[in-house]
């Protein structure tokens, strides 16, 4: 679990082969649990920059100031500053712990994107933690942890997914369920019910009495996902569940969730989060040391 990792883990990137403009830069991604009141960045002493920062807080909570704006950024929550930018963010008298994750990056290549972002979802977005961008910024670390970022492409590859996810939550951010058409909540209902049994387009499709076609593409444009993405979405969120707090094999959780083999469940969790579910639940207690990557 999250509470047996070191209270410091980060990892940063410096590849010579991507230096170039043509490429995303990752910097760097990291883990930390917080709980001195000395824990204190200033925006505009740093001289690191430029870079982009995307905070996400899993427990306990912090303060973060953005242009004389002050924040509470606590569990579910995430905050998205430039370096250098007059921004501060700090652990608050009152908190006795902020344990979050970040990734760093370079304006490079995604600065329009990043504006993009924040103008739709603000600084200090309400974010799931089982949301594939969350999901994604896990990896990251995982990933780095494990000594698997190996190259700049590779790294630039991830910023980019990153970024992506990002806009893929932000479609709908701002669409609460109870705004959506009804047959389409109906059919968002359904998938959360039966999710374990559901098999074809057709059948969702069919039981709020719109053609596949039709409802494929209303449904798309209210949540910014297919159906069949976003039921694959309802089982990856309840697979992650599964694997984080029970012994079940995979076969055994590829069918709990409305899989036929654990193969398949295999290959669309690897799509979805980026990796096998058995390193996930490996990676659960995983603990390394903080280092510098050079290549």
């Amino acid at each position: 679990m999250i509470s047996d990792r070191p209270s410091y883990d980060t990892y940063g990137f410096r590849f010579l082969d991507t230096l170039n403009g043509h490429f995303c830069q990752l910097f760097a991604v990291g883990y930390e649990k917080v709980t001195d009141e000395s824990y204190y960045w200033d925006g505009l002493k740093r001289i690191d920059g430029p870079l982009y920062l995307f905070q996400y807080t899993i427990s306990g909570f912090g303060q973060v100031e953005i242009n004389d704006h002050k924040y509470r950024v606590g569990s579910g929550s995430a905050f998205m500053v430039e370096i250098p930018s007059d921004h501060r963010y700090y652990l608050p008298e009152e908190s006795d712990s902020w344990e979050f994750y970040y990734v760093l990056f370079r304006p490079n290549n995604v600065s329009q994107q990043w504006e993009d972002l924040v103008g739709k979802i603000g600084h200090v977005p309400k974010i799931p933690e089982d949301s594939a961008a969350i999901l994604f910024l896990k990896n990251i670390f995982h990933t780095a942890s494990k000594n698997q970022i190996t190259d700049g492409f590779r790294a630039s590859a991830i910023v980019y997914q990153f970024v992506m996810e990002l806009y893929r939550f932000s479609n709908s951010y701002k669409k609460e369920k109870d705004t959506w058409p009804k047959n389409i909540q109906d059919a968002v209902l359904n998938m959360e019910k039966n999710y374990d049994c559901l098999q074809s387009l057709e059948e969702i499709a069919s039981a709020v009495g719109l053609s596949k076609y039709h409802f494929t593409r209303i449904f798309r444009k209210t949540t910014g996902y297919t159906p069949i993405e976003y039921l694959s979405k309802i089982r990856m969120e309840k697979a992650v569940n599964l694997l984080r707090h029970t012994d079940l094999s995979i076969d055994e959780i590829a069918k709990k969730i409305g899989y036929s083999s654990g193969s398949y469940f295999i290959k669309v969790f690897r799509q979805w989060i980026g990796f096998p579910p058995g390193e996930f639940r490996l990676g659960r207690d995983l603990a390394s040391v903080s280092h510098l990557k050079f290549d």
